[in-house]
């Protein structure tokens, strides 16, 4: 049986692209293989990052909370601190009410008067705010202390119209510099201080305690 060119050309062929075939099947297991591998190495950096990031979040997070818990913790202190001073200050005001009734008090208005006439010196009139009280009850002693010292003749005695407890303000008569004396004042503007060494104090007594 003789083969024809055109058999030989059809076998040629069909062996030729089985070669091919194979080979680019080859290829292409190849090719998947190395994809594979690459997906999964990929997959793993990605997965890895993806751990490293939700740690770092974590991380963050837990920062996050401790600081603020600290803040929480730090702004309590310092309302419990502030309400503490409050009270204090509080109970000092209280004592200014009973300090006006006694002896001590005159000594405090007769020192201030004198800061006073230091520092209205060169004022030719003054108006002095006293309470109601102080005027009807002490008047007598502010007016004769005025006589003798160097306020004498420069002062117009009127009645305070804010809640002072105790003590004095006094202005020129041009309304152009004011000078408070009373102990309101004189507590509230020490707020820090009477914070600062009651604080002091409360260490000293747990420090003692321990």
């Amino acid at each position: 049986m003789s083969v024809s060119i055109e058999d030989k050309i059809e076998l040629f062929s069909k062996l030729i692209f089985k070669d091919i075939e194979e080979l680019s099947s080859e290829k292409r297991l190849k090719a998947a293989e190395g994809f594979e591998k690459e997906k999964n190495r990929l997959l793993g950096e990605v997965e890895a990052k993806r751990k490293a990031v939700i740690e770092e979040a974590e991380k963050k997070d837990k920062k996050q909370l401790i600081a603020k818990a600290n803040s929480r913790a730090y702004h309590q202190l310092l309302e419990t601190r502030q309400q503490f001073i409050n009270e204090t200050i509080g109970l000092l005001l209280e004592e200014a009410k009973r300090f006006v009734s006694g002896e001590g008090y005159r000594e405090y208005l007769r020192k201030n008067l004198e800061k006073a006439a230091a520092v209205f010196e060169k004022s030719e009139a003054l108006q002095l705010y006293f309470t109601k009280r102080d005027l009807e009850s002490m008047g007598g002693f502010i007016e004769q202390q005025i006589s003798l010292g160097e306020l004498k003749d420069r002062c117009e005695l009127l009645e305070a119209g804010q809640s002072i407890i105790g003590g004095f303000y006094a202005q020129d008569a041009g309304h152009e510099m004011q000078v408070d004396y009373t102990l309101r004042s004189l507590i509230e503007e020490n707020r820090e201080l009477i914070g600062s060494n009651l604080f002091r104090r409360l260490d000293e007594v747990q420090g003692n305690g321990k």
